[in-house]
C-alpha cells in the first residue's frame, strides 16, 4: 500500500499570484485562479513543452492584448491586468469583502482567450456546490494524462484553487461484527493545490473532492 503521484510540472512552475483589492472587495479566488492556470500554460509553451507548443500568447505585454510576451512567474501589474480582465468575464461580485464567482459563470473565462490563442477551455460543475466523483475525475486525468493543472472547487462553493499533482492508493480495511468478519479494499485521492495565496508550489494538500473541474486544452 504506497502512493502513486503525479504531477503538472514542479514547484518552480507554478505561478505565484494572489489575490488584490479590486472595486471594493478583493478580486476573487475564480478570476485569480484562471489566471494561474493560463499563465502556466503559457510558460509551458515558452519553455519547450511539446504539448503546448505553439500555444504562445496566452499571457500578453502587460496582460492586454499586444506583443506575445512570457507570463511572469511573480504576480506584477500586467498580472493584476489579466486577473481584473478575468474578473469581469466571469461576473465576480463582493460579498462580504470576498471576490464570489458562481460555477455557472467560470466559462466566461472562454473571453480572455479569445483572439489571444487557440487554446480551448472545458468546465464542469454541480450548480448546488455537491462534491461529485466525476468532476474529480477531469481534473485527476488532466494531472496524470495530460500533465496539465485544472481549477478545482473547495469547501462548500467556497473557493477555487488550482490542483496540480494529484495521488491515489489502495488499502485493505478489515471489519468484523459479531462472529462476521471481512475486508475491503478502500481507495484514497488526494489533490495538491496552489491556492492562489501568493505560495504558487509551495502548496498542500487535500482530498480529491471537487463541484466544479476547469481544464484547458492546446
Amino acid at each position: 500500500m504506497s502512493w502513486n503521484y503525479f504531477w503538472a510540472g514542479g514547484a518552480g512552475d507554478q505561478p505565484r499570484y494572489n489575490q488584490f483589492p479590486f472595486a471594493g472587495c478583493a478580486v476573487g479566488c475564480g478570476p485569480t485562479s484562471w489566471g494561474i492556470l493560463f499563465s502556466w500554460g503559457d510558460r509551458q509553451a515558452a519553455g519547450g513543452n511539446s504539448y503546448w507548443s505553439g500555444r504562445n500568447g496566452l499571457y500578453r505585454e502587460n496582460g492586454g492584448r499586444g506583443n506575445d510576451v512570457v507570463a511572469p512567474i511573480s504576480q506584477d501589474g500586467g498580472v493584476n491586468n489579466v486577473i481584473g480582465e478575468l474578473r469581469g468575464q466571469v461576473d465576480t461580485f463582493c460579498a462580504f469583502g470576498s471576490g464570489a464567482t458562481a460555477p455557472w459563470d467560470m466559462p466566461g473565462a472562454w473571453q480572455y482567450l479569445n483572439g489571444r490563442s487557440y487554446t480551448r477551455l472545458d468546465t464542469h460543475w454541480n450548480t448546488l456546490g455537491i462534491h461529485e466523483t466525476r468532476l474529480a475525475n477531469y481534473a485527476a486525468n488532466s494531472i496524470a494524462y495530460r500533465r496539465t493543472p485544472a481549477v478545482i472547487g473547495t469547501g462548500w462553493l467556497s473557493h477555487y484553487p488550482v490542483a496540480w499533482g494529484y495521488a491515489w492508493q489502495h488499502r485493505t480495511v478489515r471489519h468484523s461484527f459479531l462472529w462476521w468478519d471481512w475486508t475491503e479494499t478502500v481507495t484514497d485521492t488526494a489533490f495538491y493545490v496552489n491556492n492562489g495565496w501568493g505560495g504558487g508550489g509551495n502548496g498542500e494538500w487535500i482530498d480529491a473532492s471537487t463541484w466544479f473541474a476547469g481544464e484547458i486544452y492546446p
